[in-house]
């Protein structure tokens, strides 16, 4: 037998030994398989020293505005109350137990060192947890503990180096994020049930919502869709600054009473957010303690649903600048579509996507929420860019 015949044979061999282990791989866990497929190398490692890294944090979460009330806001659209009443009982063992299942056992514990799965081992202990848990809920009182977090920085980026290129990642008690799991689901459960919040434009913090794909999927359609009935469409996608961690604390307290949320929720998230501190590490450094005095937390279970809220308030208010955009065919798709803060403004007139651009800016700024300009340019020939009193002109 040739050599070459024998490299064949040992090529196919190798082949079929990669091709069932990606079987096996795939079977084990699908979703990470697929991540692993498109997700884009990072690494690196954040340089900077203690007292820059204060910095960076004093001016991110600090909020010298933040007992000063929000600007009346126009065009802000009051739901309805509730078909379906929100459940403010506290947790039961089943609920409890389901989240417990239900989360990662690779989910990183917090300040405690207590993970996952000593609950999911020990039921007995399980159960005692509960107690507490109900007890906090009655109370309405938060532990100090569930709102302190260790925070971390992780790459976003190949070779990352500057803290912009790094995304911060709060590591909070999993007894707290247990709480706040159960809270969660009983808020979205509402929060569709009833109708306030609209799956066919807000694709992201949603459990059960196909999310970024569809979200992806959904906008490229309509573009190639267009461009084959030779119909105009504007598909300009407006990035907001900082946008998880600018959103006002009462900005989320106007979402709650907008969408009729119970009281003992409101006062519960108001104690969590009011006591929520943290503290970096990078490069061998740790930071003092700061307060959370605006925006969210990465890694806070009830962040993504009360982030979601917020910005629902804001598109429903500059929806009705601009009529569907025709798709040709007779189909057509909402002027407005997100994926968390990742909005995407869909016209068929120029003067529509100019009023719906006029009122987003006129909404985020009233909340104190910006967009970046630069940031949202992709293709075309800008006369005139401005947003919350910045601007550019080109020619």
């Amino acid at each position: 037998m040739s050599s070459t015949t024998l490299s064949r044979a040992e090529s196919a061999r190798k082949k079929r030994s990669q091709k069932r282990k990606n079987q096996e791989r795939f079977i084990r866990d699908p979703f990470q398989f697929a991540r692993q497929l498109f997700q884009q190398p990072k690494s690196g490692t954040l340089t900077v020293d203690r007292e820059e890294l204060e910095t960076h944090l004093k001016k991110t979460y600090s909020d010298p505005t933040r007992e000063i009330p929000l600007e009346e806001t126009t065009g802000l659209v009051w739901p309805a109350a509730p078909g379906i009443k929100f459940d403010s009982k506290p947790p039961s063992l089943q609920e409890v137990i389901a989240v417990v299942n239900k989360a990662r056992a690779k989910s990183a514990p917090g300040p405690n060192g207590v993970p996952y799965l000593l609950y999911r081992r020990c039921p007995n202990v399980l159960k005692k947890l509960h107690k507490i848990l109900r007890s906090a809920w009655k109370n309405i009182k938060i532990s100090k503990e569930w709102m302190t977090a260790e925070g971390v920085y992780i790459p976003k980026e190949q070779d990352s180096r500057g803290i912009n290129q790094f995304r911060p990642i709060s590591l909070l008690n999993v007894e707290g994020k247990i709480c706040f799991s159960v809270m969660v689901s009983r808020l979205t459960k509402y929060l569709t049930g009833n109708g306030y919040i609209n799956t066919s434009v807000q694709k992201g913090g949603i459990p059960g919502v196909s999310d970024c794909l569809e979200h992806a999927t959904m906008i490229w359609e309509a573009i190639q869709r267009v461009k084959s009935e030779k119909l105009n469409l504007d598909a300009v996608w407006p990035d907001l600054a900082n946008a998880y961690g600018s959103v006002p604390h009462e900005m989320i307290q106007l979402a709650l009473r907008m969408y009729h949320v119970p009281e003992i929720i409101q006062l519960m998230l108001d104690d969590y957010f009011s006591g929520f501190r943290m503290r970096f590490s990078a490069n061998d450094n740790t930071t003092k303690w700061i307060n959370l005095e605006v925006g969210i937390a990465m890694g806070c279970t009830i962040s993504p649903i009360l982030f979601v809220m917020a910005m629902e308030v804001i598109l429903k208010a500059a929806e009705g600048s601009a009529g569907p955009a025709n798709l040709g065919g007779g189909c057509s798709m909402p002027p407005l579509k997100a994926f968390m803060d990742d909005t995407t403004v869909i016209c068929s007139k120029e003067d529509e996507t100019r009023r719906m651009l006029t009122g987003l800016d006129d909404l985020m700024s009233s909340c104190r929420k910006e967009f970046k300009p630069k940031e949202s340019i992709r293709k075309g020939k800008v006369d005139d860019l401005h947003s919350s009193g910045t601007s550019n002109t080109n020619s």
